[in-house]
C-alpha cells in the first residue's frame, strides 16, 4: 500500500470533507500521513487513479455519530444492505438480526471484499463480512475503493473494498456517551471508551472499548402495520386463528361449502369472503432488544529504525435475548390424515360437536369430518404473547505484522498473519407435527400417554382449532362470548408443549498468511523510477453448521416417531422415507430440518504489481494475481491496469480495467441448507432446501472506471463512470420458477409434459405432500441449488463536488455526492441444466423482490450538503434521496403499489466544543421532517434493504477526552 500525504490522497479521493478537521478535541489526532486502499506500492501517486472515497472520524461526528448500520446505509455506492430486522426475506435477511452489512453497488454484499487495517476478516458465504463487529469509535476512517480489486486482494473483492482503518495513532484518554429517541420505544444509547499511550519510547498501545442498547420496537408501534386494502402481502396469511373450515362429507372434500370462522373479523382479523386473514407482523419487532459489546486493541513495537511490530484483537458480542416472532407458524401440510377432524360418530371432537352447536349451519349437516385451516395460535397470541427466540454472534480477531524496510529501505516487507471467527446461534420455537395430531385426538399434554391415555380424559387434553377454544383476543381485546372455558383452558396449557425449540449454530473461521515485498527497479522512466511490489497469500477457511437433534434431519427427519400415530391412523409407517402420506421433513410444522456441514479448504494465491511514472504527468499501475482453490475449481489469473493523467494543473484525468473474480465458497459446493419462503401456489410459507453443486466455477467480471477530477483553490469536483460485466455469476436457481416452470410445462396430472426429461428434472426439484396429487398447490418443499447463471452488466455514474468559501461569519461548503445507477441487465435465470425460470432484464430502478441474488436497485440516489464552521461551532444540514423505482411483481388490487415513490430526508447537526476543547457536545436531528418510506408490497410494508423506517430521531452526545 502506498503512502502519501494527507491532501494528496484526499485528492485522489471523491469525498475530499474529510480535509475538514474538526475543531477541539479532535484536532489533537493529527494524521500526517495515510494508506490509501489499491496499491501495495509505497511512495507512488498512482492511487489517484483509482476511485476511492474516504470517510474520516470528523466526517463521522458531522453527521451525528452515526451507528456502523446508519453509516452505511447513507453510502451512496452501497445498496441492499443488512442492518435493520428483515427476518422474512430469505435473500440474507432471515435469520441475520442485529447484523450490518456493505453492499457495494448492488452486486451482493459476499462481493465487497470488507478489511479491517488491509487485513481480512472473516466474512459468511452468503452475506460477507457483518462488520457490526467493528466498534465505532476505534474507527480512524473508512476507505472504499469502488473498483474491482481481485488483481491485488483476490477472490470476493468483486465490487470493490472497504478497508476499515482504526485510530492506531490516538493519544489520549476518550469517553463517549449518547443516546436517541426512538418514537414507541424506550430509545437507545451507546457508551465508549478508548484510550492510547506511549508505553515507553518503542512501544504504543491503544485500546476501545464499546456498548451499545438497542430497545425494542414493535412494527405497530414503527406504523409499519397497514390495512389489508392498502397492501395485500402486508403480513398477511391465509391461515390464521381462527381460520377456515373445509368440510368432507361421503364423497370428499365439500369444496361448495367452504367458510370462514364466524369469530374471524371480531378477533381482529381481516374477513375476505371465504377466507379469514391473520396479520401476523403485529406480533414481529421492526427492532430487537439487543445488548453489543465490542472491544478492540493494538499495540505498536519499534524493533528497530526501520522495523515494527503490530498485533491487534477483536472480539464482538451481539445479544438478543427476547427476539420476537409470530404467535404460531402454520403447518406446512395443510391436508392429511392427522388433520382431519371427525364431528360425527364416537370419535368425534368434543370441541368441534360445540362449535356446530353454537354456528348452526357452518358445519354442513352431512359432514362426518372437518379440516380446519388454522395455526395453534393465533389472534390470541402464544398464551397471550409473541412468541420468542434467540439470537448470539460471537466474533474474535488477532492479527499479527512484522513490517518495515531493508537495506537502506530499498525493499519493504509486510508479513501478516490474521485469525479471525464468528459463531452465530439462532434459536426458534415450532410446534411438532405429532404433538397437534395427537392434541386434535384429545391425546396431547406432557402427562399423557397416547398409547393408552383415554381422549379428553385425565391429563389427556384435546386442543380445539376452532374459535370457541379461544377466549380472547390480544389484537383487539375482544372476549368471546362463545368460548368454552374448559375448551379455552386446554388450549392455553397445550401450547407450550406442542412446541420445541430449533437451533442451528453456524461457525467461520478464517486463517490468513500474507507476505508482501515492495520497492524499486532499476528502471528510470521520464517521470521516475519503476515501483513494484509482489506478494504471497494463502487463506484457511472452514465453515461449520451444527443444527439441535431437532433441527438436525440427519437426527430426527420424520414428522411421526411414535407408534401410537399409526395406531391413530395419522401415518401409515413410522418410517418417512417409505411413507406414501409423509415425507422427510423434520419434525416441524413449519420449520424443516437441515443437515450438518462442516467443510474447510485452503486457498493459496500470489501478485505482482508495477508502478509507471511513464513521465511527470502520466503514471500507470499494472497488477496481476494468480488463485489456486484446487479440487474441481481449480486456479484463475486476473490482470488490472490503471492510468492516471495530470492534464492541467487542475484537470486530472483517470481509469481503470481490470478482470476480477469469486471463488464459489465451500458451502456452495456441498451440503444442504434450509430456509423459509411464501409459495403463492400453496399460500403458505414452504421449505426450500438449497443443495451445493460440485460443479461451480468462479465468477467471472471485467471491472472498468474512467474518471475526471477538476480541482482549483476552492472547487473539487469528481465524475466516474463504471461498469461491471459478469460472466458465469454464481447465482441460486429461483425457487418460485420452478414451481411455476413445472406447471408450465405440464407436468401437473394429465399434463402434456408429464413424462419428459423437464418435466422430470423439475420434479426431482419438488416434494410433494403424501397421498395428494403432485400439483403445485401439494407441494411441501423446493430444492434448488447454485449455478453459474446468465451473464449480467451493469454500469452508471458517480458524481462528487464541493465548494468551499469564506465570509465574515465564518467558513462554509456546499457540495453534493451521488450514484447513478444506469444499467442492471441481467441474462435470463436458468437452472444447472439449462431451462429458463424467469426472464432477465434491467433491474436498475427495482424493487427485485424475490428476485435473488438481485436485491433492490435504487438507480438515483445521493445527498447535499452545507457546512459552516466559525470557531468553535460547527454545523452541518445534509439532504440525502433516494429516488422513484419500480415492483414488478406488486399486484395489490386495493392500492396500486407498483411504483416507490421517491424518499426525501434532511439530517442537521451541529457540535460545538466546551471547556478548552476537552469537550465536544453534538445534537443531531435525523429526519427533520418526519419522512415515513414509501409503501411497498412487503411483508414489512417498506423497503428494509434501503429507506429507514424511522421517523424524526433526536440525537444527542457528548465527547470528553482528557
Amino acid at each position: 500500500m502506498s503512502r502519501m500525504s494527507l491532501r494528496t490522497a484526499i485528492a485522489a479521493c471523491s469525498l475530499p470533507a474529510a480535509v475538514l478537521a474538526a475543531p477541539g478535541a479532535l484536532a489533537q489526532e493529527v494524521v500526517e500521513e495515510v494508506v490509501v486502499t489499491g496499491s501495495f506500492i509505497r511512495g507512488t501517486p498512482q492511487d489517484a487513479a483509482l476511485p476511492v472515497d474516504l470517510l474520516s472520524q470528523e466526517d463521522l461526528i458531522d453527521n451525528g455519530s452515526p451507528t456502523i448500520t446508519e453509516m452505511i446505509r447513507n453510502l451512496n455506492i452501497s445498496n441492499g444492505n443488512l442492518g435493520e430486522t428483515n427476518q422474512f426475506d430469505n435473500s440474507g435477511g432471515q435469520g441475520n438480526e442485529g447484523v450490518a452489512t456493505i453492499n457495494l453497488r448492488g452486486l451482493g454484499s459476499a462481493r465487497s471484499l470488507v478489511l479491517i487495517n488491509g487485513r481480512r476478516h472473516v466474512a459468511s458465504p452468503t452475506i460477507g463480512v457483518d462488520i457490526s463487529a467493528i466498534p465505532s469509535i476505534a474507527i480512524g476512517r473508512l476507505e472504499v475503493l469502488k473498483d474491482g480489486a481481485a488483481a491485488l486482494y483476490g477472490s470476493d473483492a468483486v465490487a470493490g473494498v472497504a478497508n476499515f482503518i482504526t485510530r492506531e495513532n490516538y493519544r489520549g484518554l476518550e469517553f463517549r456517551a449518547g443516546g436517541q429517541d426512538l418514537e414507541g420505544s424506550d430509545g437507545e444509547y451507546q457508551f465508549g471508551v478508548i484510550g492510547g499511550m506511549d508505553v515507553t519510547e518503542n512501544i504504543s498501545a491503544m485500546a476501545a472499548f464499546e456498548y451499545e442498547r438497542r430497545s425494542e420496537l414493535t412494527l405497530p408501534d414503527a406504523g409499519l402495520v397497514r390495512p389489508f386494502a392498502e397492501n395485500i402481502q402486508g403480513g398477511y396469511s391465509t391461515i390464521g386463528q381462527p381460520g377456515r373450515i373445509f368440510p368432507v362429507n361421503a364423497t370428499g372434500l365439500d369444496l361448495a361449502n367452504i367458510s370462514a370462522d364466524p369469530e374471524c373479523a371480531n378477533f381482529g382479523n381481516t374477513l375476505d369472503g371465504s377466507t379469514c386473514r391473520f396479520q401476523f407482523t403485529q406480533f414481529d419487532n421492526l427492532v430487537e432488544e439487543q445488548d453489543t459489546y465490542k472491544f478492540f486493541s493494538e499495540v505498536n513495537v519499534d524493533l528497530s529504525e526501520n522495523v515494527s511490530w503490530h498485533l491487534e484483537g477483536l472480539y464482538s458480542y451481539v445479544d438478543i435475548p427476547s427476539w420476537k416472532t409470530s404467535p404460531s407458524y402454520p403447518p406446512q401440510s395443510l391436508f392429511g390424515p392427522d388433520r382431519l377432524i371427525p364431528v360425527v360418530g364416537p370419535n368425534a371432537h368434543p370441541g368441534l360437536v360445540d362449535f356446530a352447536n353454537k354456528y348452526p349451519g357452518v358445519i354442513p349437516a352431512d359432514a362426518q369430518a372437518v379440516y380446519t385451516i388454522t395455526r395453534h395460535a393465533g389472534a390470541g397470541g402464544f398464551q397471550g404473547q409473541p412468541r420468542e427466540g434467540q439470537r448470539e454472534s460471537d466474533t474474535f480477531r488477532i492479527a499479527t505484522a512484522l513490517k518495515g524496510t531493508l537495506f537502506e529501505e530499498r525493499l519493504g516487507f509486510n508479513i501478516d498473519l490474521a485469525y479471525s471467527s464468528r459463531e452465530r446461534t439462532t434459536s426458534t420455537p415450532d410446534m411438532f407435527v405429532e404433538r397437534l395430531a395427537f392434541a386434535l385426538d384429545g391425546l396431547g399434554g406432557p402427562n399423557c400417554d397416547p398409547a393408552t391415555g383415554t381422549p379428553g380424559v385425565g391429563d389427556c387434553m384435546y386442543h380445539t382449532p376452532t374459535s370457541n377454544g379461544f377466549a380472547n383476543s390480544v389484537l383487539n381485546g375482544y372476549q368471546n362470548p362463545n368460548a368454552d372455558p374448559d375448551l379455552a383452558a386446554m388450549n392455553l396449557a397445550l401450547q407450550p408443549w406442542l412446541e420445541q425449540t430449533f437451533e442451528t449454530t453456524t461457525t467461520d473461521e478464517l486463517l490468513v498468511f500474507d507476505a508482501t515485498f515492495d520497492g524499486t527497479l532499476p528502471i528510470e522512466l521520464a517521470g521516475g523510477t519503476v515501483g513494484w511490489a509482489a506478494g504471497i497469500q494463502s487463506r484457511n477457511e472452514k465453515f461449520e453448521l451444527d443444527p439441535n437433534d431437532t433441527a438436525d434431519i440427519t437426527v430426527s427427519p420424520c414428522p411421526f416417531n411414535d407408534p401410537a400415530s399409526v395406531t391413530l391412523g395419522n401415518t401409515d409407517i413410522l418410517d418417512c422415507t417409505q411413507s406414501v402420506l409423509t415425507g422427510r421433513t423434520g419434525p416441524g410444522a413449519f420449520l424443516s430440518g437441515t443437515e450438518p456441514q462442516d467443510t474447510e479448504r485452503t486457498i493459496y494465491g500470489a501478485f505482482v504489481e508495477l508502478g509507471l511514472p511513464i513521465t511527470e504527468k502520466l503514471n500507470m499501475q499494472l497488477a496481476g494475481r494468480f488463485e489456486d482453490y484446487g479440487g474441481d475449481v481449480g486456479s484463475t489469473f486476473d490482470p488490472k491496469v490503471a492510468v492516471r493523467f495530470q492534464a492541467t494543473d487542475t484537470l486530472i484525468l483517470r481509469g481503470s480495467v481490470s478482470s476480477t473474480f469469486r471463488g464459489p465458497p465451500q458451502p456452495f459446493l456441498q451440503g444442504v441448507g434450509t430456509s423459509l419462503s411464501f409459495v403463492p401456489a400453496t399460500n403458505a410459507f414452504k421449505a426450500v432446501d438449497t443443495v451445493g453443486n460440485p460443479n461451480l466455477s468462479s465468477e467471472e467480471a471485467i471491472a472498468s472506471n474512467f474518471g475526471i477530477i477538476y480541482e482549483n483553490e476552492n472547487f473539487f469536483g469528481s465524475l466516474d463512470w463504471w461498469r461491471f460485466d459478469f460472466e458465469g455469476p454464481i447465482q441460486l436457481e429461483d425457487f418460485l420458477g420452478i414451481v411455476t416452470q413445472y406447471s408450465a410445462q405440464g407436468c401437473e396430472p394429465g399434463g402434456a409434459g408429464v413424462g419428459t426429461d423437464t418435466c422430470n428434472a423439475l420434479a426431482d426439484r419438488i416434494t410433494f405432500q403424501p397421498g395428494l396429487p403432485t400439483s403445485v398447490g401439494n407441494l411441501s418443499r423446493i430444492e434448488r441449488t447454485y449455478t453459474n447463471g446468465g451473464d449480467i452488466l451493469t454500469q452508471g455514474i458517480d458524481w462528487f463536488a464541493q465548494y468551499d468559501f469564506t465570509t465574515d461569519f465564518g467558513e462554509w461548503s456546499v457540495g453534493t455526492q451521488g450514484t447513478y445507477t444506469h444499467e442492471y441487465d441481467s441474462d435470463d435465470f436458468t437452472t444447472d441444466f439449462g431451462l429458463d425460470l424467469s426472464p432477465g432484464g434491467d433491474f436498475a430502478g427495482e424493487l427485485n423482490n424475490d428476485r435473488q441474488p438481485i436485491t433492490p436497485i435504487v438507480d438515483l440516489q445521493g445527498n447535499v450538503f452545507l457546512k459552516f464552521t466559525r470557531n468553535n461551532h460547527r454545523a452541518t444540514l445534509t439532504a440525502r434521496y433516494w429516488g422513484e423505482y419500480e415492483d414488478e411483481s406488486a399486484s395489490s388490487p386495493g392500492r396500486d403499489l407498483s411504483t416507490i415513490d421517491d424518499m426525501l430526508t434532511v439530517d442537521l447537526n451541529y457540535n460545538v466544543t466546551l471547556f478548552e476543547d476537552s469537550t465536544t457536545l453534538n445534537l443531531t436531528v435525523f429526519n427533520l421532517f418526519d419522512e415515513d418510506p414509501p409503501l411497498t408490497q412487503t411483508d414489512l410494508n417498506y423497503d428494509a434493504y434501503t429507506h429507514s423506517p424511522f421517523g424524526r430521531i433526536m440525537k444527542v452526545s457528548l465527547i470528553y477526552q482528557l
